[in-house]
């Protein structure tokens, strides 16, 4: 039955857009697996945990920052069907953007100069030198909203494999050149990792051609679905995918060092490819999802068995994995991914059902889940991390996947009754 089904999807134009990310997907697997021995042989594992801390600040920013702007742009996306009043909607969103901004950096700069967890563990200088590219941050939330919305497959699939390819060149150079390097090594990387962001997504953009006619147009249009559509999925993000982001970030405040956040960053690191499937044929079918009336069942069965099988695969080879090529130093991660990779997993197959409620608007419904998932995110990071670390974190992981499946379940069910009603 299953080779009948996948003879069947390979003749169809999705299903190839599907093969194709997932391949981008794949590709990046050993990408980003190979940048992080070496970069955390660079390192060492506290320091990796300053640079993984970092990050996650940015992208906890991002979050906060956004507004739901991005997601009132996918909504505009969905709807049109006109090419040069896509390319405006497109400039319109790079306004919004810079506008966005500049708001983050401010408020970025606050936290610089007045967070003591970022003065105790000597991270000032480098947190005020990345603000100025922070954009970079908000062009990755720009590209993945914006092309899964007007089906531009292959340009997502470039601004997902393109930044990890560039960096992993660099990773290598870092290998031969600077492996043994005695100056300050974070700073060399942050470069590194801003210069080839930068490079990457400026090809992106030309490539998009967006323009600037009738931009107050479309910016007014923008604000309209903000208003009914992407305000609501921003508030629900600000506390799902908010919450999730400070994971990372509380682990560093109830430690002496940034080693927890690196160990618990890297779990995820290996686990995240389990959500690539899920994401990768929802992505696909996002355009298909706002005209059909349910996921087809053959498409969830398929889904899921691969998404098992994933699973499966990673909890059988992350143990030799991390003793061969990481060394005894990161053993406290194998523990970590058998946690992490079943929360990874949830949350991937969740987010295959948000796909479809967003693709038929249903940002209420979104927002009301996520707020409820970010809570309970919130709840158990406050109580599991002072006391467990990182593992409480893993734990946290878990708890709240398995709360945001049953969400996505029972709105995606509520939905479908409407509609085949």
């Amino acid at each position: 039955m299953i080779k009948r089904i996948l003879k069947q999807y390979l003749k169809n134009q999705r299903f190839k857009q599907a093969l194709a990310l997932s391949m981008v997907n794949v590709i990046n697997i050993p990408l980003s697996v190979i940048s992080s021995i070496i970069i955390t042989r660079f390192l060492g594992p506290s320091s990796y945990g300053d640079f993984k801390f970092l990050l996650n600040v940015f992208k906890l920013s991002v979050v906060i920052f956004s507004f739901g702007f991005f997601q009132a742009g996918n909504r505009a996306l969905v709807l049109n069907h006109d090419l040069q009043k896509g390319r405006e909607i497109y400039g319109a969103m790079l306004i919004i953007l810079s506008i966005l901004f500049t708001l983050m950096g401010i408020f970025l700069l606050s936290y610089a100069f007045f967070d003591n967890n970022i003065y105790e563990k000597g991270l000032q200088i480098q947190l005020i030198y990345l603000i100025p590219f922070s954009w970079v941050f908000l062009l990755v939330r720009y590209f993945e909203t914006l092309f899964q919305a007007d089906n531009k497959i292959k340009l997502l699939a470039n601004s997902r494999l393109l930044p990890k390819l560039a960096f992993f060149i660099s990773v290598l150079i870092i290998y031969f050149f600077y492996l043994n390097y005695n100056g300050n090594k974070l700073t060399i990387l942050l470069g590194l990792f801003l210069m080839t962001q930068i490079l990457v997504f400026i090809y992106i953009i030309y490539k998009i051609n967006p323009s600037f006619n009738n931009v107050k147009t479309r910016i007014r249009e923008i604000f309209t679905f903000n208003k009914s559509f992407g305000f609501n999925v921003y508030i629900g993000s600000l506390t799902a995918v908010g919450f999730s982001q400070l994971t990372g970030i509380l682990i560093s405040y109830f430690a002496k060092d940034n080693s927890g956040v690196g160990f618990y960053s890297l779990a995820a690191t290996i686990s995240a490819p389990l959500s690539f499937i899920p994401n990768v044929i929802a992505t696909t079918h996002y355009k298909d999802f706002s005209t059909s009336k349910n996921i087809s069942r053959k498409l969830m069965l398929i889904t899921f068995i691969i998404s098992c099988t994933a699973l499966s695969l990673t909890l059988l080879l992350v143990s030799p994995f991390i003793k061969y090529f990481y060394g005894p130093e990161f053993n406290p991660v194998i523990y970590l991914t058998y946690i992490v990779s079943f929360g990874v997993i949830l949350f991937g197959y969740a987010d295959f059902f948000n796909r479809f409620l967003g693709a038929h608007g249903k940002g209420k419904a979104l927002r009301n889940s996520a707020v409820l998932v970010g809570f309970s995110t919130m709840v158990f990071n406050f109580t599991l991390i002072p006391r467990f670390g990182e593992s409480g974190a893993a734990y946290t992981l878990v708890f709240s996947g398995m709360i945001y499946v049953l969400c996505m379940l029972w709105y995606y069910q509520k939905v479908i009754n409407n509609l085949e009603a």
